[in-house]
């Protein structure tokens, strides 16, 4: 079933059971009213129960049965009970010693235990009656009998008309339920199709209009479409443009790999080129280098692409381990160059894998940039609540231009461009970054050289995600 047919069949249950639920009370609400009526008119006769019972006497018993009192438009039976407890004949209906025998609660009037009037229903020929009996003030009592045929056939019609009423309300709730649900999910049609639309034409840059205001509980959805499609439009234009930078940059090692292989093909192929000695010495140094510098390039695409996401949970980890750990990485980078880290230990939760490989980044680009025998400084201390990591060396220093994009993807200031690199080193220490709620920037050394400075909280939100 739909959820527009069970919404419909929901909707009109309810309706249709709180229209029953009415009739039945509207029903039993007459029938009560009705009956009291019966009771105040048997009740308002209790000041005449003397006369009455004089009456009843004097009539003929022969002739009783042509005599017959009437309350509102019913027959009103008359009874007398001897102070012995005799029921005489009397007007119908409900003659005869016979049709009614006393009771409990009329022994007890008759011996003076209780007062009247009593009420109560009882059946005489098959047909209900309401029973008023009324004690008289020189013994005995008196009955009057009210047929309740009447009140019975009210109730028969009323309860015709409330069925007929129900009947034609449940099929209104019908209608007007399926009408409702029609209405109401007309918002997630529409969603939906937007929905399909996207899937069928893989456009991620289609938005969903959201109905109604910004409280409706639709519109709220189709907000939270719209940013989850704006999320993956952002995610595959990033992919893409990684895709694309990416080729670009491994085209140049590519293209320098295939010259080399191809003069020394040549070189073997050809006896009148045959390279000397030092010149396929400095060939197979060329694509030692290019070779290393394509595998640590893929490496680090490989890692970008990744997200920044580490299969490892976030841990308490002792931060000046983690930065000696990344250090003690890059010493074969430039033997020459004094790496000297300085701060106390002290610990902060985050991902040590993802966080040690961003520190050798910022290590590993400090020592490229500096001389052989020049000091980088790696300082690591609490600053306002949060754990900060600053590389300090006494290279060339960054330049305006470049300062605002040393973290971009592939990018390389012009310092950079004449010295082996991806320029992705940074990129990944910018991701690292924000996987941990942190900030990464640059700046300027007094003296000369460059400052990289990350920052992470020390207690981190890794733990709500974690």
């Amino acid at each position: 079933m739909t959820l527009r047919a069970r919404l419909a069949v929901l909707t009109s249950v309810a309706v249709a059971l709180a229209i029953v639920a009415a009739s039945v009370a509207a029903w039993l609400l007459i029938r009560s009213s009705l009956l009291d009526d019966i009771d105040q008119r048997l009740l308002s006769r209790v000041p005449d129960v003397e006369e009455m019972a004089r009456t009843a006497a004097e009539v003929p018993q022969g002739a009783r049965h042509r005599l017959s009192l009437f309350l509102g438009n019913d027959p009103l039976g008359v009874q007398t009970i001897t102070s012995d407890g005799a029921v005489e004949p009397g007007l119908l209906p409900g003659n005869g010693p016979e049709s009614l025998v006393l009771d409990d609660e009329e022994r007890r009037m008759l011996a003076g235990e209780l007062e009247g009037p009593l009420l109560r229903n009882e059946v005489v020929g098959g047909e209900d009656v309401r029973v008023m009996t009324a004690a008289l003030e020189h013994g005995g009592a008196l009955r009057l009998v009210q047929p309740l045929k009447s009140v019975h056939e009210t109730l028969t019609r009323i309860a015709w008309l409330l069925a007929g009423i129900t009947g034609a309300g449940v099929a209104l709730a019908a209608a007007l339920g399926w009408t409702t649900a029609r209405t109401g999910l007309r918002p997630i049609d529409r969603l939906v199709d937007a929905a399909e639309q996207v899937a069928t034409t893989k456009d991620l840059a289609h938005r969903i209009d959201p109905p109604g205001n910004e409280r409706h509980e639709v519109a709220r959805l189709a907000g939270s479409v719209n940013a989850m499609l704006a999320a993956l439009d952002d995610a595959r234009t990033q992919q893409r443009r990684l895709v694309e930078d990416a080729g670009h940059e491994l085209r140049t090692p590519l293209t320098t790999l295939r010259t080399d292989l191809g003069v020394l093909l040549r070189s073997e192929q050809q006896p009148g080129r045959t390279l000397t000695p030092s010149e396929r010495a400095r060939l197979l140094r060329d694509l030692e280098t290019e070779a290393a510098a394509l595998s640590d390039m893929v490496a680090e695409i490989v890692e970008l692409a990744r997200g920044g996401t580490e299969p490892e949970p976030p841990l308490e980890t002792d931060l000046r381990a983690l930065v000696d750990r990344a250090v003690a990485r890059t010493r074969r980078v430039a033997p020459a160059v004094t790496v000297v880290v300085a701060g106390r230990s002290f610990e902060a939760v985050v991902h040590p894998v993802v966080l040690e490989r961003a520190v050798a980044n910022l290590v590993r680009n400090a020592v490229q940039v500096s001389a052989p025998g020049a000091t980088v400084d790696v300082l690591l201390d609490e600053y306002r609540g949060a754990a900060r990591i600053r590389v300090l060396d006494r290279g060339p220093g960054i330049s305006d231009l470049d300062l605002p994009r040393v973290f971009d993807r592939f990018y390389r200031g012009q310092a950079a461009r004449e010295r082996h690199g991806s320029g992705l080193g940074l990129a990944i220490v910018a991701q690292a970054a924000e996987l941990h709620g942190g900030t990464v920037a640059a700046g300027r050394r007094k003296g000369g050289g460059a400052v990289l400075t990350l920052e992470l909280p020390i207690l981190s939100p890794l733990l709500d995600r974690a």
